[in-house]
């Protein structure tokens, strides 16, 4: 039994090693990889630094990727997913930071050549609003209601104050204990 219980552990940890290093032999080193993490750059360098690489990542987290496999922002689809279609979009969005395009015009371009659900967040206005605030009107009303419900309700019969029993009382609910003892008998 011990000698195949290692034998199943040598296995699982082999299938637990080929697994994680499948993943990491599988990323492409292509040129568009080298758009957001480029292996070839020195230790600390990043390209999201400085005011054009922190414009670069503000646009790139509000513009979705329509690489069609996945729903994710494009700069998170060029880590996560390594498609095609999101360097394409990071190098429009760079090219137009540095041609001194602001990131709100950036954002109207893509909307323009893509539509609004380009965006990975609509935006703030019209009918958007019912989005974003009907999910916490919904959330605070049904916590009333399920305090209405746990509380007995706001006009419910009030329960009975609790007095002392008279002597002809007690005797009652003695004879009635004593009948249902009786009745029952024991369990065993």
């Amino acid at each position: 039994m011990n000698r195949s219980r290692a034998t199943a552990l040598t296995a699982l940890g082999t299938m637990l090693t080929l697994a994680m290093a499948v993943p990491l032999s599988a990323q492409s080193q292509t040129s568009s990889d080298r758009m957001g993490y480029d292996p070839t750059r020195s230790p600390g360098g990043h390209y999201h630094e400085g005011e054009i690489g922190e414009k670069l990542l503000l646009v790139e987290r509000h513009i979705k990727c329509n690489c069609g496999s996945c729903a994710l922002d494009v700069h998170s689809c060029q880590f996560q997913m390594q498609c095609g279609t999101s360097p394409g979009f990071t190098q429009r969005i760079l090219a137009s930071l540095q041609a001194g395009e602001s990131p709100e015009a950036i954002e109207a371009s893509f909307v323009a050549d893509f539509g609004g659900s380009i965006l990975t967040s609509p935006p703030v206005e019209g009918f958007n609003l019912v989005g974003y605030f009907l999910p916490g009107v919904a959330i605070i009303t049904a916590g009333m209601l399920i305090g209405l419900l746990v509380k007995g309700g706001a006009g419910g019969p009030r329960p009975a104050p609790v007095t002392e029993l008279g002597e002809e009382e007690a005797e009652r609910l003695r004879n009635a204990l004593r009948t249902l003892d009786e009745a029952e008998g024991p369990d065993w």
